[in-house]
C-alpha cells in the first residue's frame, strides 16, 4: 500500500485541522491512519479511499471544515514519464468515455525542469485514445504534486469526476 491514499484539505488554522481531523474519524472510525499533517492538508491512509469518500460525502456534518477530498490512486516521483506510466495503467481499469487532465503543481520533463501545467496536461493527455472533453468528462486524470515526508511526490487519481469530493462546489 502506498504512504497515502487520501488527501484532504481544510479550512486553515491548527483548530481547524484538529477539527477535521475529529469529524475524519468521527464517520471514517479509526481505520484510518494520519500519515502526514500539513498547513490546510492532511494525508490519510484507510482501507478503501473511494468507499472513504463516499461516506464522507453521506455524513461530514453541514458545518464541516473540511473543503475537498480525494482519492489517491498511485504515488510517483513527480517527473512526466513516471505519472504518464501511472496514468496509462490506472486508465486501463477506469471506465470507458471522455477524459480531461488537471495538473495541480509542477512536474518535471525529461531534463529534469519544472513543465508548466498546461505543458504537462496536454504531455499527458498525449496518445491516449479517448475523447478529449475538459467540461464534463467521464474520466478524469488528477495528478496533485505534494511534498511528504520532505519529498515531493505526485499523487494520481483516475475515475470518475464524482470520485473527488469538494464540499463547497456540492453544497451551493
Amino acid at each position: 500500500m502506498a504512504w497515502f491514499n487520501l488527501i484532504v484539505s481544510h479550512v486553515p488554522g491548527w483548530d481547524m485541522k484538529r477539527r477535521a481531523i475529529e469529524e475524519l474519524r468521527r464517520v471514517l472510525g479509526w481505520d484510518m491512519d494520519v500519515v502526514e499533517r500539513q498547513p490546510n492538508l492532511l494525508f490519510l491512509r484507510v482501507p478503501d479511499a473511494d468507499k472513504a469518500v463516499e461516506k464522507l460525502r453521506a455524513e461530514l456534518p453541514g458545518d464541516t471544515v473540511i473543503l475537498r477530498v480525494v482519492p489517491v490512486y498511485r504515488v510517483v516521483d513527480p517527473n512526466l514519464e513516471a505519472v504518464r506510466g501511472a496514468v496509462r495503467d490506472l486508465l486501463l481499469m477506469a471506465p470507458d468515455g471522455s477524459f480531461a487532465v488537471k495538473v495541480d503543481g509542477y512536474l518535471l520533463d525529461e531534463e529534469g525542469r519544472r513543465m508548466s501545467r498546461m505543458d504537462a496536461a496536454a504531455r499527458i493527455a498525449d496518445g491516449i485514445e479517448r475523447p478529449v472533453n475538459l467540461d464534463s468528462p467521464d474520466v478524469l486524470v488528477y495528478v496533485k504534486v505534494v511534498r511528504v515526508r520532505g519529498r515531493y511526490r505526485a499523487a494520481v487519481y483516475v475515475g470518475p469526476p464524482r470520485g473527488i469530493l469538494s464540499v463547497v462546489k456540492e453544497r451551493r
